[in-house]
């Protein structure tokens, strides 16, 4: 048998649907004794509304589906033909709505995260079909953060299909006091997106009074704006964007989601690239901190690690890239930086490499395209990764660490390091890693007090997610739109090539 068989016009893969089938040697799902399993139609209502999840009907063979149940007399191959479409229909979807549509990868390169199991297939095995399809909402991501973006989807294409964007004319900034149409535009819009509830109460509704501004605030922190209170030309354009464009964000979101597991670690580190921050759930508490990620040249990328020792006073062995692309070129402008930070050269990157004296090399002959030597920075108040680093092994060798450049954290956009996590406060992460034993937390404090490097283990493994949303809830239940530092949304659209709404809405 081949990996795709032609079905009702099709070319569609084949390899689940074929165990299920060999496992039920080969009896119908959807057809009993000639006659149609009312279960059908059903399905065809979930697979219909798959848009809700972001995903798009056509590729569960409505159409076709529909064509096969309008026949006034099928016949047995017609009949034999609608149930293993159908039965292909509801893997597809099952597949996609557990693990997503889309290869990651082919995507974005960035995004390391393996894909979850292949558990989704076993929804096949079940006993009925009505079990079936009861079962199958279960396998989108149970996570609150998809369920309430699902939500907001399912809102945005309401709107979408119940009125026009409500837009707001170009002109002045609009603050406390002013009246006119345009404020009458941004009450109504702000309405519109939910940020201020509609009331029976009677408004002036072209003032723009206390309640639009405590509005107005809540929309500006939610789409990453100076939250100001007036409606400047950036929050005008921001207010402006048209639903069906949000909707189309939180469906590459949904998307992602289900890139992830099902199911997350209670206990976990939860890197937020785009929020620029840790989190850590851990011995039933949460805390958060700031992180410095990735620029834009050298992107933190998205994978899943277990963090498993941490070392106190590290030394700093400098990637290759990086010693070509900033270090070397620092030494071309002073041939003493290596001896004033606190550099040790070594002659190659094997093991058992000589140390070599860096005024005995000349770097004018030195470039990127012959550069042999391996450079370490000694733990000092100086080095790169400050008193701490976080390592979970990983082909990216990407760890979290601490920094001595600690002005980075009052920047409200902190895209700085060259692909590491640096942390606001890598002591009391230290501290809270090691708190519920105690022979860990007395080591930590020796290493603490000596000069010298040490390796602390942890007292049990921690997985780490380095993820990458550009919609979440915020704590109020509000999508907030953020910035998409890393250009990732244009790859998502690119891939999904649609907006994610009901196709019968464009005919």
């Amino acid at each position: 048998l081949t990996a795709f068989t032609p079905v009702a016009g099709q070319a569609i893969p084949n390899n689940a649907v074929l165990s299920a089938y060999e496992q039920r040697e080969y009896s119908p799902f959807w057809i009993q004794k000639d006659k149609i399993d009312p279960a059908i139609h059903k399905l065809l209502t979930i697979l219909e509304e798959s848009y809700t999840h972001g995903l798009n009907p056509v590729h569960y063979y409505t159409q076709e589906i529909k064509e096969y149940l309008a026949l006034a007399t099928p016949s047995q191959k017609q009949l034999a033909e609608l149930d293993v479409i159908t039965t292909i229909a509801f893997s597809s979807y099952a597949h996609d709505l557990s693990i997503g549509r889309y290869e990651p990868q082919l995507i974005d390169p960035n995004w390391q995260l393996d894909a979850p199991t292949n558990d989704w297939s076993e929804i096949l095995f079940l006993e009925n079909t009505s079990d079936m399809i009861n079962f199958l909402p279960l396998l989108a991501p149970r996570h609150p953060n998809y369920q309430v973006l699902q939500k907001w989807l399912v809102y945005y294409q309401n709107l979408n299909n119940k009125e026009p964007d409500i837009r707001i004319k170009a002109g002045v900034p609009l603050t406390s006091g002013d009246q006119g149409e345009r404020v009458a535009q941004l009450r109504a819009r702000l309405i519109q997106l939910g940020d201020i509830r509609f009331s029976t109460r009677k408004t002036n509704e072209d003032v723009f009074d206390e309640k639009l501004k405590l509005a107005l605030i809540q929309f500006q922190k939610r789409h990453d704006l100076t939250a100001d209170g007036q409606a400047g030309a950036q929050t005008i354009e921001m207010l402006n964007i048209p639903v069906k464009v949000r909707a189309q964000q939180i469906a590459y979101n949904l998307e992602r989601w289900r890139w992830l597991p099902s199911i997350l670690e209670s206990e976990r580190i939860w890197v937020d690239l785009t929020d620029y921050k840790v989190h850590t759930y851990l011995n039933d508490r949460h805390s958060t901190m700031k992180a410095v990620i990735g620029k834009n040249e050298r992107k933190t990328p998205v994978f899943k690690g277990n963090m498993t020792y941490m070392v106190t006073n590290p030394t700093w062995r400098v990637p290759h890239r990086i010693a070509q692309e900033t270090l070397l070129p620092k030494i071309h402008q002073d041939p003493n930086y290596l001896a004033k930070h606190g550099y040790q050269v070594f002659s190659s990157w094997t093991v058992g490499a000589k140390q070599l004296d860096p005024s005995s090399i000349d770097w004018s002959k030195v470039d990127h395209s012959n550069l042999r030597y391996r450079f370490e920075q000694t733990p000092d108040d100086g080095n790169a990764l400050g008193a701490y680093k976080f390592m979970f092994p990983n082909k990216n060798d990407i760890y979290l660490h601490d920094t001595p450049a600690k002005h980075l954290f009052k920047e409200d956009i902190r895209a700085f390091s060259s692909g590491c996590i640096r942390l606001e406060r890598p002591e009391e992460f230290a501290q809270l890693l090691v708190s519920s034993n105690t022979k860990r937390a007395n080591e930590l404090s020796k290493a603490k007090q000596s000069k010298a490097t040490n390796v602390i283990s942890l007292p049990k493994e921690l997985p780490v997610y380095l993820v990458y949303f550009t919609v979440v809830p915020n704590e109020n239940g509000m999508p907030e739109f953020r910035q998409d530092i890393y250009q990732r949304d244009a790859l998502m659209e690119e891939a999904m090539g649609y907006y994610p709404f009901n196709p019968k809405d464009s005919l």
